[in-house]
């Protein structure tokens, strides 16, 4: 669902998961790697962004995972306005 929701922030702004260069997964409980890594691993296509998977400690409201990234807009060919 956390990851649905993060999907969902993204293209509200015209991006996809694949835009995504860098991703930061904080956790509650870091014996949910794996369990969380076979999911996430289905949110992306390769190559798949840098990411750093950190063990936080207790998160807000009880939560599990926390996520933040950082996307770049592909640049797409720019047709040039002559000036009158």
């Amino acid at each position: 669902m956390m990851l649905d929701l993060f999907l969902e922030t993204l293209s509200h702004v015209r991006l996809s998961m694949n835009d995504l260069v860098f991703v930061q997964v904080f956790c509650s409980d870091v014996s949910l790697f794996e369990k969380f890594n076979s999911v996430y691993r289905t949110y992306f296509a390769e190559p798949f962004p840098a990411r750093a998977f950190i063990g936080s400690g207790p998160l807000l409201l009880g939560a599990r995972f926390e996520i933040q990234g950082i996307a770049v807009k592909s640049a797409t060919p720019h047709t040039k306005r002559r000036r009158r």
